[in-house]
């Protein structure tokens, strides 16, 4: 199957490349070999690939040689066109025709090749080469004919050429012209002998046999000179072309004005840097055919400095603001444009040295020089700015005169917190170098003790300078009101947990199968979940076969474990939960389990009937509200002490391993006696802890899981406890 995408490969390359260079006609050389034309279209006959050594590169069957001489080598071979890179190329190699011309019968190979993209109503000179050979068993050709005719079912001729030999068994270059009525044409080739005998002639044609018929005229340009502000500004060509590009040509750009200097990369084009650059048309059918030899369509792209232009020189501060900004049109003239990737940046210093001056807040007087700065190329378009503008900061209350704006004026406690905290508030116009305070008061006398944990009341805001310690206001008509409601004592848990076996994907995200649950177990019953859980926890859940019911669709029961973080090996609490498909855990009221609030830091552990039990890093905060625990997202979201990895990754989660069908912490031999009672016996609608891809049968599937865990070598950290 690889070899025949490999083959299939080159097959869509090799049209890819036909397509693209048109007229670059099918060579002649392949691999040798009999009754094959590569690339051509066998009319009749059977031609051959041939070499020197012979017939269809055949030694059994040499060439007759003249004056102790072999056939020459192909021109194709002598230029160096045989060694371009092709993957089937086998130097020196041509095609073969022959014609067997017998009184009963007559066998004539015929092939043609259909080439594209020709231009109509211009002439073309088509260039080949043949050699008359012959084999000790045939005669010598009469003569090779050549055709070329338009395309379809009523083609009409444009050429036919017939060439005697005249030199055996030496090459002979040979040139002709026509002109193209079509864009599409078909070139035939075919051999004939004299009556009676059999004879061969051999032809070499080149990749691009044809002369150059792109316009010569030079590319016209709308502009022969650009400028850019930075030593490292770049601007697109393409742009610059005014001529329009001729039939089947493609405008080219070179860094010289020689046709032999390297093409400027595409990339370049799009963004070329300060410099000289030459336009060329040059023809995609014929690649090696350009416009002219000497480009005069240059152009060239100057680097000329620019210094930002400024509206004012020296600048002050306005209280109550200790701040000024000097990206702001009543500094920078706003008629100097800033372009695409371009920013303004200001230094202490007049060389941009260090790190720029954050201008949107200058809080210290002196003199700043201003730079243009070109953020895609990283440069700047001076090394010495004259642009300087002289900032004086003087002193005043950075607390302003404003009342303090908050985003609210009502707050209500978030259980399990029973207070508020009043920083969490939004201010939307603090000054800078300020804070903001509370009073129990408008004329900011009673100051709130803790405003971390504010009770039931009124409080004010105000502004207070850092540094001078006065206030924005005398009087604050600021004020938030909080309200205290009362909490649930219980700790609500969003657990998320995925087991390997069951866990697939559906549209690309990560689901578990409810096989057991929706399992038929009759003509109109399902399910081989119990309603009762299996770990003994007297849970009760009697709708576990309805996918409607409160707690939707559920893999399986789980045990979740409440473990003390500082002794894991103590089990604060525990419940036997519904998992459901999404890896959310449920208790029976179909709402996410709550728990005893503990004190003193918990860690989290989940058990199955036949996954390996993983536990989880240590939770400080378990005594209110809610808490989210994801085992899912990351590796290391299970606790792990000097065993191997406690999960595995299965459809983009970490899951559960599989395997513990005893339940003992570890996949061991036990486990494997275990299973492979129920494998052999071949159990099936049951609800088995052998089940381990929790489908209701036993079965290869569920040996390759155990396989998997049982050479893994799982183990749960729960076994050092």
């Amino acid at each position: 199957m690889k070899r025949l995408i490999f083959y299939t490969l080159i097959l869509i390359g090799a049209l890819t490349t036909t397509t693209i260079n048109a007229q670059g006609f099918k060579q002649t050389w392949h691999s040798p070999c009999k009754n094959c034309a590569p690339g051509y279209e066998i009319v009749s006959g059977s031609p051959a690939i041939s070499n020197p050594s012979g017939y269809g590169g055949d030694v059994s069957q040499p060439w007759l040689k003249w004056n102790l001489a072999a056939p020459a080598d192909p021109p194709s071979y002598v230029n160096g066109e045989q060694q371009e890179s092709d993957p089937y190329a086998v130097y020196k190699s041509f095609l073969t025709l022959g014609h067997i011309n017998h009184p009963k019968g007559s066998i004539q190979d015929v092939v043609r090749v259909t080439i594209p993209k020709f231009v109509i109503g211009k002439v073309y000179n088509f260039h080949f080469a043949t050699m008359f050979s012959k084999l000790a068993s045939s005669s010598d050709a009469k003569s090779i004919s050549v055709k070329i005719t338009t395309a379809g079912n009523f083609p009409t001729i444009l050429k036919t050429a017939t060439f005697t030999p005249l030199n055996i068994n030496n090459w002979v270059n040979t040139e002709l012209g026509f002109t193209a009525t079509s864009d599409v044409l078909v070139f035939t080739f075919s051999v004939e002998a004299n009556v009676g005998t059999t004879a061969y002639v051999n032809l070499d044609i080149a990749r691009y046999p044809f002369d150059c018929v792109i316009p010569t005229a030079q590319v016209q340009l709308f502009h022969a000179n650009l400028t850019t502000r930075y030593p490292c500004g770049r601007r697109g060509l393409d742009f610059l072309e005014k001529s329009a590009t001729p039939p089947n040509g493609i405008l080219i750009w070179k860094k010289g004005d020689s046709y032999s200097n390297e093409d400027l990369a595409d990339n370049l084009i799009k963004d070329a840097p300060v410099g000289e650059y030459y336009a060329f048309y040059r023809d995609q059918t014929m690649p090696k055919c350009l416009n002219v030899q000497m480009s005069s369509a240059k152009a060239v792209l100057t680097y000329v400095p620019e210094q930002i232009s400024l509206v004012k020189t020296v600048v002050v501060n306005n209280c109550p603001e200790s701040t000024v900004s000097l990206n702001v049109s009543s500094i920078v003239d706003a008629k100097q444009a800033l372009q695409s990737n371009e920013e303004r940046r200001w230094f202490k210093n007049n060389n941009h040295q260090g790190v720029p001056e954050n201008a949107s807040a200058i809080s210290t007087s002196g003199d700043y020089y201003a730079f243009l700065y070109n953020k895609q190329y990283n440069c700047y378009s001076t090394d010495l700015s004259t642009s300087k503008v002289t900032v004086t900061i003087k002193a005043c209350c950075a607390a302003g005169t404003a009342q303090v704006a908050l985003s609210r004026s009502n707050a209500v406690n978030t259980c399990p917190e029973t207070t508020v905290n009043l920083n969490n508030t939004k201010v939307t116009n603090q000054p800078p170098f300020t804070s903001v305070v509370w009073f129990s008061d408008a004329a900011h006398t009673v100051a709130v003790a803790d405003p971390a944990k504010a009770g039931a009341g009124t409080y004010y805001a105000f502004f207070k300078d850092n540094a001078a310690g006065c206030f924005n206001t005398d009087l604050s008509t600021t004020k938030l009101t909080v309200s205290i409601n009362p909490c649930d004592t219980k700790v609500s848990l969003n657990l998320k947990v995925f087991l390997q076996g069951p866990t697939t994907q559906e549209g690309g995200v990560a689901t578990m199968r409810n096989d057991l649950q929706v399992y038929p177990t009759g003509p109109s019953t399902v399910g081989l979940l119990p309603t009762q859980d299996p770990y003994g926890g007297g849970a009760i859940y009697p709708e576990i076969k309805n996918t409607f019911s409160k707690a939707g669709n559920v893999v399986d029961w789980v045990k979740v474990e409440i473990r003390s973080m500082q002794d894991p090996s103590v089990v604060l609490e525990s419940k036997s939960l519904l998992l459901r498909v999404d890896g959310t855990v449920l208790d029976v009221d179909g709402f996410a389990p709550k728990f005893n609030p503990q004190f003193g830091g918990v860690r989290i552990a989940v058990k199955h009937r036949n996954h390996v039990p993983i536990i989880g890093l240590g939770l400080v905060s378990f005594n209110a509200g809610t808490v989210n625990y994801d085992f899912s997202t990351s590796l290391s979201k299970a606790y792990n002490v000097g065993a191997p990895a406690q999960m595995v990754m299965t459809s983009g989660v970490w899951c559960m391993p599989i395997g513990d069908v005893q339940q003992d912490y570890v996949v061991d031999n036990v486990d494997y006696a275990i299973f492979d009672s129920s494998f052999n016996k071949g159990d099936f609608d049951v609800y088995s802890p052998q089940d381990l891809n929790l489908d209701g049968l036993v079965d290869n599937v569920d040996y390759s899981f155990f396989d998997f865990s049982f050479n893994a070598g799982f183990f749960s950290t729960l076994i050092n406890y």
